[in-house]
């Protein structure tokens, strides 16, 4: 199985915004609700850094170039007193303020397999943070190599990205049998 996925220190780190105030992120301003590659996320005495950026990654088990140039979140601890840097150089930075405390942090993980072609990928699609106002989702679009950050404020991911879309991209146009899965993992 191949793993498009947050590490277990990323992980640790976004458990570890639990209980803690959410009090803005930041994105660049280029598309309205979306960020090219990064975001900041701020909170009481921390910020992470989210990242969607392609890397080599394999794709096929049984395939002569297993590696493609994919979108992979991830995500790093941030000095929030330093002014954040989009990923379009000389973007215009826009922030939305918060303030609400993190009541859990959910990663959304989508599982594709087709057996006959050697295709057996997990890939995180979105991490939400629910405050006990709001749900934040910061997502992945269904195309392996977007880099763009989705933001969704109180909104489905079946609704951002349908598990019906990723099906559509990763059945070669209805020639390949191919499952796609998603699964929800509260930290």
């Amino acid at each position: 199985m191949t793993r498009w996925q947050f590490d277990e220190n990323m992980i640790q780190m976004l458990q570890s915004i639990v209980g803690k105030q959410f009090l803005s992120f930041e994105m660049d301003s280029s598309v309205e609700g979306q960020s090219y590659g990064t975001a900041r996320l701020i909170f009481d005495n921390t910020a992470i850094l989210l990242k969607n950026e392609e890397e080599e990654i394999a794709m096929f088990e049984n395939d002569d170039v297993p590696y493609v140039e994919a979108s992979k979140f991830t995500c790093s601890i941030s000095n929030p007193e330093l002014p954040f840097s989009p990923g379009i150089v000389n973007a215009a930075v826009k922030k939305r303020e918060i303030n609400e405390i993190v009541t859990d942090v959910e990663i959304i993980s989508d599982t594709i397999k087709g057996v006959e072609h050697g295709i057996d990928i997990i890939i995180d699609m979105a991490v939400v943070i629910r405050t006990e106002k709001h749900a934040y989702t910061f997502s992945k679009s269904h195309v392996w190599f977007d880099e763009a950050i989705y933001v969704n404020i109180d909104k489905d991911m079946e609704n951002i990205c349908p598990v019906l879309s990723d099906l559509s991209l990763w059945n070669n146009d209805g020639e390949w049998n191919v499952t796609i899965g998603r699964s929800v993992r509260i930290l």
